[in-house]
C-alpha cells in the first residue's frame, strides 16, 4: 500500500515538475537589442518580428527594442524601408546588436535614357519614373500616356469614349502644333496609342528636361516617355493571367421633364409676345434613351521564361469597350513575342540576339453624332421615332409647326450613317548586340512600324434633324498604309578607373516612312431585298470620285552622350544630336541640339554629417531641342490640274495647272532652350524621397499659320512662319513617405504638385494678338486667356435701365427691360459690342496636384489615386445652350426666371427668338474650373500561400472604384474634360466625360 502511495505521488510530482517546466518555456525570454546602420547610426523605427508569429515591436530613438515572452530558439525578422531584411536566430540569447545594410537593389535602380540606362542615383536630368503597379487594377483604354496624369509636370486629360485618345502635355504648351511627346518603346520611336495592351509594361520613364531628352534631338521638344516592355527571366516558365470587366456609366444633367419644360417654353413665348408654341405629344428623357451601362473587358495571359543562355516573354490581349452611348463600340487584339537568346565568346566577348514584336488589331464603330450634346439639344416633347416622319425615315425631330429645334435625333444619326474603322499593326525591332572586354558594346537595331487602316462610311437615305435637305445614299471606302523604318547604330562605352566612372554612346539613326492614302466614293447604293444597303463600291450607281496622295518623309540624326562620375560626388554629363529632315528646305534641314548637366552628391562629402539626410543631391542643366510641327511638305508651293480651257476650232479640252497654296521656302525649326535647376533627398532612413524642380523652358521660331488675303491666289489654307516665342516657367515638387510599421502593416504616401506659367513673349510680323471668339492671346499673357463681356446681375427696374449709362450719360441698353442681363460697357462708347470683352481669367491651371497612396495589411491592399486642377476658370457650354431660350433646347431644372412676381430671380427672363440675354461671349456661364478628383479607390486580396499548394505562385482578386468622387464647384457633368484646342482649352462644348466606373478583377500567377 505504501508502494502505491508512493508511486502515485511520485506521479504526481512528476506532473506537477512538467506542467511547471512548460510553464516556464512558454513564458520565454526577455530580448533587448539595438539596430544599427553600416555606419553605427541608430535607426529609429525598424521593425523587428519574431518569426513566424504576430509578436513584434519597433525600434525607439536610440535603435533600442525589447520584446518579451520570446521562445529561446525563436528566429527574429528584421526589416527597415531601403536596407536588406536581416533574419536573425537567438539561440538563447538575451542581447542581440544588428546591423542592416542599404538594399543595395534600390542603391542600383535604374532608368532608361534614351540609348543608355543610368542609375537613377546619377541623374542629373529631371526624370519621372512612373510604377505600372498603378495600372494594375484598372483598365487603359487610350493612349499609355493617359495613365500618367499623377506625375509632377505631367497634363493628362482623358477622351472618356471608345476609340478617343487623350490628349498628354509635359510642362505646358511649348508649340502651337502637335503637342503629343515622343514616345520610345523599346528603343524604338512609336506611339504608344489606343492599339497598345498595356499589361506588357515593365517600366515608364517620363524625360521632362532638355539635358534628359537632348538625346532625341528635334522630336523631343514635347518631352520624351519611354516605355520598355516585359522580358522573360532566367528560370522554368512563368504563366500570367488576369481578367478584368468595367461596368461604366455617365454622370447627367438635371434638365426638365415635359410638363417644366412647356412651362418655361410658354414664358419665353409669352415674353416675346408670341402665342404659345403647338407641343408635340412626346414625353422624352433622352438621356435615359440614349445613354447606357457600358462594359469594358480585359483579358491578359503571358507565358515567360528562360535560362543562362536565351529568354522569351509571349503574351496575347483581348480588350472591348461596349460604350456608354448608343452607336459606338471598340474592340482590340494584341500578340507580342519579346525573345533574346545570348552567347559568350570566352570572358571578354558576349554575342546577343533578339526582337520585340507587337502585332495588334483595333477596330471602332465610330460615333457620328455627339450624343452629350443631342441630348440637351432634343426636347422631351419629341418622341423617339414618330410615325408622321414614315416617309423620311420614321425619327422624331424639330418641327416648323410644332417645337423647333434643329437638334440632332442621335438615334437617326447613328441609324442613316454608319462609320467603321480598324487599323492592323506590326511593329517592334530586331537587334544585335557585340559586347568586348565588359567596356564597348556595339548595337545594331533595326526597328520597323507597318500599319494598314480602312476606313468605311455608309451614308442612308433618312432625315436627323429639322430644315435637312435630301442626301443620296453614299458610301465611301478609305484605305491607308503606313511604313516607318528606323536603322540605329550605336557604340556604348562603360569603365570604371578608381574613382572615375565614364559612360559614353556614340550613334547614327536613319528614319524614313511613307504614307499613302486611297479612296473611293459613289452614290446611290443598291439595297438587298430585306432593306440592306450593300458595303460594296460597285453596289453604288452614280457620281464615283477618286483620290489618292503619298507623304515621304526622312531623318538622319548623328549623336552621342558622355556622362562622367567622380567618386559618386561630382556628376556630368554631355549630350549633343544632329539631325537633317526632309520636312524643311534644303538650306535650312540641319539642327543642332547640344545640352550640358551637372550635379553634386553633397551627402558623399566628408564633410557633410547628417543623422536626418541619408542623401542629397543637387543638379543642374541647360539644352536646346526641336521642333517640326509643320507637314511633310508645307515648305513646298502646290499645283492643281483641276483647272480645264477649250482651244482652237476643235474645242479640245486642255487641262492646266494652277499654283493654289503659296509657301514659306525659308521654314526651319522651332527651337526650344530648357534650363533646369533641382535636388533630389533621401530622409529620415530612406523613408522620405523628395525631388524639386524649377525649369525655364523657351521656344523661339514657333511654326503658326498665317493669314494671307485670298485676292493673292492662295486658296490651298495659311501658309506657316516661324512668328511666335513662347515661355514657360514652373516649379515642380515631389514627395514620397514610405514605412512599415510591422510585418503586417506597411504604407506609401506620395504627393507631388507642379506649378506653371505660360507666356507668349514675342509675336513677329507686325501681329498684335491671335483672337477667338472667347479668348486672346495677347505677348506678355498666356495662350488663350478669356476676353468676354462682364455682366452685373439683373436690371430689377426699369429705372435701373435708365441709371445704366456711360460718362456721357448715354443710356447703353435703351431696349432692356426688367429681368433682362446688365452689361458693362468697358470701352464707354455707349453701346455693347465684342469691343466691350475684357479680360476674365486664364484657361490654363496656374496649379496640378497628384497623390497616391497605398496600403497593406496582411493580404489586403488598398490603392487610392487622386488628382486635380485649380486657378483657372472652365466656360460651360451646355449651360449656356439650356439657358439659351432664342433657340430651343431643353432647359436646367434649377433655372429660376425673372418675372413681375419674382423680382429677385437669379436668371434673366427668357425671350423666345431674341439674343439680348443669350450673347455667347458674355461670363455668365464661365465658372471655376478648379477640381480635385479621386481617380481610382482598390482594394485587393492575396490568397494566402499556404492555399496556393504548388500549382499556383499567386492569386489576387480585387474591385476598383474609378471618377466617382469629384470635389468641384463647376456644374457641367465633368470638370476634366478634354478639348484640345489650344486657344480655348477650358471651353466645355459638351465633351465627352470621363465615366463612372467599377472594375472587378482576378489575376493568376502559375
Amino acid at each position: 500500500m505504501k508502494k502505491q502511495i508512493f508511486n502515485l505521488s511520485n506521479g504526481v510530482l512528476f506532473v506537477l515538475m512538467w506542467t511547471l517546466s512548460l510553464c516556464l518555456y512558454a513564458q520565454g525570454i526577455t530580448v533587448r537589442g539595438v539596430v544599427t546602420d553600416t555606419k553605427g547610426e541608430p535607426l529609429i523605427g525598424v521593425t523587428v518580428q519574431v518569426e513566424g508569429t504576430s509578436t513584434g515591436t519597433v525600434t525607439d530613438i536610440d535603435g533600442n527594442f525589447t520584446l518579451q515572452n520570446v521562445p529561446s530558439n525563436a528566429t527574429l525578422e528584421v526589416s527597415y524601408v531601403g536596407m536588406t531584411t536581416q533574419v536573425v536566430a537567438l539561440n538563447g540569447r538575451t542581447s542581440v546588436s544588428i546591423t542592416l545594410e542599404e538594399d543595395a537593389e534600390l542603391l542600383e535602380e535604374v532608368v532608361v535614357i534614351g540609348y543608355q540606362t543610368i542609375r537613377k542615383a546619377d541623374l542629373t536630368g529631371s526624370v519621372s519614373v512612373f510604377n505600372p503597379d498603378e495600372m494594375k487594377n484598372t483598365i487603359v483604354t487610350g493612349t499609355v500616356g493617359d495613365a500618367l496624369g499623377t506625375l509632377p509636370g505631367v497634363t493628362v486629360r482623358t477622351a472618356g469614349a471608345p476609340g478617343r485618345e487623350g490628349k498628354v502635355e509635359i510642362r505646358g504648351t511649348g508649340t502651337f502644333g502637335n503637342s503629343t511627346p515622343l514616345y520610345v518603346v523599346d528603343g524604338v520611336v512609336s506611339g504608344a496609342n489606343r492599339d497598345f495592351n498595356f499589361n506588357d509594361i515593365e517600366s515608364i520613364q517620363v524625360l521632362k528636361d532638355a539635358s534628359a531628352a537632348a538625346i532625341y534631338g528635334s522630336r523631343a521638344g514635347n518631352g520624351v516617355i519611354i516605355i520598355t516592355t516585359k522580358q522573360g527571366k532566367e528560370g522554368k516558365m512563368k504563366i500570367d493571367v488576369s481578367s478584368r470587366a468595367t461596368m461604366q456609366w455617365l454622370p447627367r444633367y438635371n434638365l426638365t421633364n415635359r410638363d417644366q419644360w412647356i412651362e418655361l417654353n410658354d414664358l419665353a413665348f409669352a415674353n416675346a409676345g408670341r402665342q404659345p408654341a403647338n407641343h408635340f405629344d412626346g414625353n422624352t428623357d433622352w438621356q435615359e434613351e440614349v445613354f447606357k451601362t457600358g462594359i469594358v473587358q480585359d483579358h491578359n495571359i503571358s507565358f515567360s521564361g528562360g535560362n543562362s543562355g536565351s529568354r522569351y516573354f509571349i503574351s496575347g490581349n483581348y480588350q472591348h469597350n461596349s460604350g456608354t452611348t448608343i452607336g459606338t463600340q471598340s474592340e482590340r487584339f494584341t500578340l507580342r513575342s519579346n525573345t533574346s537568346a545570348t552567347r559568350d565568346f570566352g570572358d571578354n566577348v558576349t554575342f546577343r540576339i533578339g526582337e520585340n514584336i507587337t502585332l495588334s488589331h483595333f477596330a471602332v464603330d465610330e460615333l457620328n453624332t455627339n450624343p452629350i450634346v443631342d441630348v440637351y439639344r432634343m426636347l422631351p416633347t419629341i418622341p423617339v421615332y414618330d410615325e408622321n416622319n414614315a416617309a423620311r425615315g420614321g425619327y422624331g425631330y424639330g418641327d416648323g409647326s410644332r417645337d423647333v429645334t434643329f437638334g440632332t435625333n442621335p438615334f437617326a444619326k447613328e441609324d442613316f450613317e454608319d462609320t467603321k474603322n480598324s487599323n492592323l499593326r506590326v511593329r517592334g525591332n530586331l537587334f544585335t548586340e557585340l559586347e568586348l572586354l565588359k567596356a564597348l558594346k556595339y548595337r545594331f537595331n533595326l526597328g520597323f512600324d507597318f500599319s494598314n487602316d480602312r476606313h468605311s462610311y455608309l451614308r442612308k437615305e433618312g432625315y436627323w434633324t429639322y430644315n435637312q435637305p435630301y442626301d443620296p445614299s453614299s458610301l465611301n471606302k478609305n484605305q491607308a498604309q503606313y511604313q516607318g523604318l528606323v536603322f540605329d547604330n550605336t557604340l556604348e562605352y562603360n569603365k570604371k578607373f578608381g574613382k572615375h566612372d565614364i559612360s559614353a554612346v556614340l550613334g547614327t539613326s536613319y528614319f524614313t516612312s511613307t504614307y499613302e492614302q486611297i479612296w473611293g466614293t459613289k452614290n446611290d447604293v443598291l439595297m438587298t431585298s430585306d432593306g440592306r444597303y450593300f458595303d460594296t463600291l460597285d453596289a453604288a450607281l452614280s457620281n464615283p470620285k477618286t483620290g489618292n496622295y503619298r507623304d515621304l518623309q526622312k531623318l538622319f540624326s548623328v549623336f552621342g552622350r558622355v556622362n562622367y562620375n567622380y567618386d559618386e560626388r561630382y556628376l556630368l554629363s554631355f549630350t549633343m544630336r544632329r539631325d537633317e529632315s526632309s520636312k524643311f528646305s534644303p538650306d535650312n534641314r540641319v539642327g543642332y541640339f547640344p545640352s550640358v548637366s551637372a550635379g553634386w552628391r553633397i551627402s558623399n562629402e566628408d564633410f557633410f554629417e547628417s543623422s536626418w539626410i541619408d542623401d542629397l543631391k543637387i543638379r543642374a542643366n541647360y539644352g536646346v531641342l526641336g521642333n517640326s510641327n509643320i507637314g511633310v511638305w508645307d515648305w513646298v508651293s502646290f499645283i492643281t490640274t483641276f483647272p480645264q480651257a477649250v482651244f482652237g476650232t476643235g474645242q479640245n479640252v486642255h487641262t492646266g495647272m494652277t499654283q493654289i497654296r503659296l509657301a514659306n521656302n525659308d521654314l526651319k525649326w522651332e527651337r526650344l532652350t530648357q534650363l533646369n535647376v533641382g535636388f533630389d533627398a533621401m530622409l529620415l532612413n530612406n523613408r522620405l524621397n523628395l525631388a524639386v524642380d524649377y525649369f525655364l523652358k523657351e521656344t523661339k521660331d514657333v511654326l503658326a499659320p498665317m493669314q494671307i488675303l485670298m485676292v493673292t491666289g492662295n486658296n490651298g489654307g495659311n501658309p506657316y512662319v516661324n512668328a511666335v516665342t513662347l515661355q514657360n516657367t514652373g516649379v515642380e515638387l515631389s514627395a514620397t513617405w514610405r514605412d512599415r510599421i510591422n510585418s503586417d502593416f506597411g504604407y506609401s504616401i506620395n504627393v507631388n504638385g507642379s506649378f506653371l506659367k505660360n507666356k507668349i513673349t514675342e509675336i513677329a510680323y507686325n501681329l498684335k494678338q491671335f483672337t477667338q471668339w472667347d479668348t486672346k492671346s495677347l505677348p506678355g499673357e498666356p495662350i488663350g486667356e478669356w476676353y468676354l463681356i462682364k455682366t452685373d446681375g439683373l436690371f430689377r427696374t426699369q429705372e435701373e435701365v435708365y441709371a445704366h449709362t456711360n460718362s456721357e450719360g448715354k443710356i447703353i441698353q435703351p431696349d432692356a427691360k426688367p429681368g433682362d442681363v446688365k452689361y458693362i460697357d468697358y470701352n464707354d462708347d455707349g453701346i455693347i459690342t465684342d469691343d466691350d470683352r475684357q479680360h476674365c481669367g486664364s484657361t490654363i491651371p496656374k496649379f496640378e496636384l497628384g497623390m497616391n497612396l497605398g496600403f497593406e495589411y496582411k493580404n489586403f491592399d488598398l490603392q487610392i489615386q487622386m488628382g486635380g486642377a485649380f486657378g483657372h476658370k472652365s466656360f460651360n457650354g451646355p449651360r449656356s445652350a439650356f439657358d439659351r431660350f432664342d433657340d430651343n433646347s431643353n432647359y436646367r431644372v434649377s433655372y429660376d426666371p425673372w418675372t413681375p412676381e419674382n423680382p429677385n430671380a437669379k436668371d434673366p427672363r427668357p425671350i423666345y427668338a431674341d439674343s439680348r440675354n443669350v450673347r455667347g461671349n458674355q461670363d455668365r456661364w464661365l465658372e471655376n474650373g478648379s477640381y480635385l478628383k479621386v481617380k481610382q479607390m482598390a482594394l485587393g486580396y492575396n490568397l494566402p500561400k499556404s492555399m496556393l499548394g504548388s500549382t499556383f505562385s499567386n492569386i489576387r482578386v480585387y474591385v476598383n472604384a474609378q471618377n466617382l468622387i469629384t470635389f468641384t464647384s463647376y456644374t457641367g457633368l465633368d470638370p476634366e474634360f478634354l478639348n484640345t484646342n489650344i486657344w480655348d482649352r477650358s471651353y466645355d462644348g459638351g465633351y465627352f466625360p470621363n465615366p463612372y466606373g467599377v472594375t472587378f478583377g482576378a489575376q493568376i500567377s502559375f
